[in-house]
């Protein structure tokens, strides 16, 4: 469901940048094509359930951002490395007899290969892939609830206790984007996302953010 709304999403603003007539010429490359740049979005941060602890997962937006340095020697390959802060998220959860806090958070530095199609000279199609060094951290401590509106102070914790861990693992990681050039400046909208498959450190977290780049040679 969510890759549908991001594809959605690129088509609208490839769409919406050609209706309005929309023109750039194409700043030429360079022997490295060297470029910088950041990017800010929504990041949904995961934490699979625990198994065999009764606890539950949890998936939460909140605001994340990227900055990348990356060189394009070709129209259509280049490489790219940079760092994801997918944010630092807080959940509140009522349930019949208690009170949830929850929290979550995840960066990693990642390193990309990137495949381009140049649609024409202003306006660009990229994919990339390569690894993430994520570190995640997470915790979850219920309590007692009173009446729904939160913890009793003088109550104890319920059956089972406070649960938190953190883990730091390569991962495979992906995108896809597209940006539009005007000169050295590239704006760009693109979707990021770390698979980090089974385990304690589950919970695959994204982002689909937009950015600016800054072509120097």
């Amino acid at each position: 469901m969510k890759s549908a709304s991001v594809l959605g999403c690129f088509a609208a603003g490839s769409l919406l940048l050609s209706a309005h007539g929309v023109r750039a010429q194409e700043s030429s490359l360079g022997p490295l094509g060297l470029y910088v740049g950041a990017g800010v979005g929504t990041a949904t941060m995961r934490q699979d359930p625990e198994p065999d602890t009764g606890y539950y997962g949890l998936a939460r937006e909140d605001l994340g951002w990227d900055a990348f340095i990356g060189i394009r020697p070709s129209p259509y390959l280049g490489a790219e490395v940079g760092f994801l802060d997918f944010g630092n998220t807080d959940h509140y959860g009522y349930y019949p007899a208690y009170y949830l806090p929850a929290n979550a958070s995840a960066h990693a530095p990642v390193g990309f290969a990137v495949g381009y199609i140049p649609v024409n000279p202003w306006w660009d199609v990229f994919a990339k892939a390569g690894a993430a060094h994520l570190y995640k951290s997470w915790s979850f401590n219920p309590q007692i609830a009173c009446g729904g509106f939160g913890p009793c102070p003088d109550e104890p914790t319920i059956a089972f206790p406070s649960y938190q861990g953190s883990s730091t693992e390569w991962d495979f990681a992906w995108g896809l984007g597209t940006q539009w050039k005007f000169g050295p400046v590239a704006l760009r909208l693109e979707y990021q996302r770390v698979e980090t498959g089974s385990g304690t450190n589950a919970g695959d977290p994204d982002m689909l953010s937009v950015g600016a780049s800054w072509t120097f040679f």
